[in-house]
């Protein structure tokens, strides 16, 4: 489907916001859904409290990520 090599930065990108995007909401992960239950913690809830903290976080990596990436030529 894509042209590119595996250590492409557009790779690196899509793992991390696969792997971290999913935690800006408690039902975009495996491990929230099953906190929710296990828990018993509402979702309302957690948008409330938790994702505003968790997409801050988000958009603080991509950032670092961005910046090494620009530094080091590769973007």
């Amino acid at each position: 489907m894509y042209q590119m090599p595996e250590n492409h930065p557009f790779w690196m990108m899509l793992a991390y916001c696969a792997g971290t995007g999913g935690s800006c909401l408690i039902i975009g992960s495996a491990a929230g859904v099953a906190a929710m239950g296990l828990e018993h913690i509402n979702f309302v809830w957690y948008l409330r409290k938790i994702a505003p903290w968790a997409l801050l976080g988000y958009l603080a990596g991509f950032l670092v990520y961005w910046i090494q990436a620009k530094l080091t030529g590769q973007l």
